[in-house]
This record gives structure tokens, C-alpha cells and sequence, in this order.
């Protein structure tokens, strides 16, 4: 999504993406997303990545990192999004692990 006409209707809420939009995310992690009450990339959007992630392990949908990598790559840079490859190998890989056990022990 490089393309600045697609970024500038996002920006202006003329185009919605869906979740299977977002980059590392298809059909199955939206329905996943689904299965925790998440169903546009907006919702996925106020989230965040790291609490998305925490309730999906919660609800035993998944407990691979791959998706938390997946989830972090898809919101950010917004709404280009990053490989989650990328973001498993960069500088944010331990703040991303440190915010989940963060959330995963106040419960939220």
C-alpha cells in the first residue's frame, strides 16, 4: 500500500480495509480476530498488537509468537505495514515480548 492515493482515502475515511488487508494477515487470522470480537482493521487498529495478541492466547486461538510478529507488522508503519519476519528480527522484538508480559499479568 505505497501508494499515496490509497493512503490519502484511508486517511479521509473513504476506504475501509478489512483485516484481511493488512500486511501478514489473511483469511484465517481474520477469522481468528473474529473469534475475540475484532472484525475490521480499525478495531485491530485501537487494540493494538500486543493486546490482540494476549486475548487470542487467552481464548486458546493461538499461542505462536509468529502472530504477535504478524500483528506488530500489519499496524506498523501504518497502514503499510511491515513483514513480520522483520519485526521478529528487529530492536522491537523485546519491547514487544516485555508489553505482552506486561499485559498478561495485570489480566488486560
Amino acid at each position: 500500500m505505497r501508494n499515496s492515493k490509497v493512503r490519502a482515502r484511508i486517511a479521509a475515511g473513504k476506504l475501509r480495509l478489512r483485516i484481511r488487508d493488512l500486511r501478514n494477515l489473511g483469511a484465517k487470522s481474520e477469522q481468528m480476530l473474529h473469534q475475540i470480537g475484532i472484525y475490521s482493521a480499525d478495531e485491530l487498529r485501537r487494540r493494538g498488537a500486543v493486546r490482540a495478541f494476549a486475548e487470542l492466547k487467552r481464548a486458546g486461538v493461538t499461542s505462536s509468537l509468529n502472530m504477535l510478529w504478524a500483528l506488530a507488522g500489519a499496524l506498523e508503519p501504518w497502514p503499510e505495514g511491515q513483514h513480520w519476519r522483520e519485526v521478529a528480527h528487529s530492536g522491537s522484538r523485546l519491547s514487544l515480548l516485555l508489553a505482552l508480559e506486561d499485559t498478561e499479568r495485570r489480566g488486560t
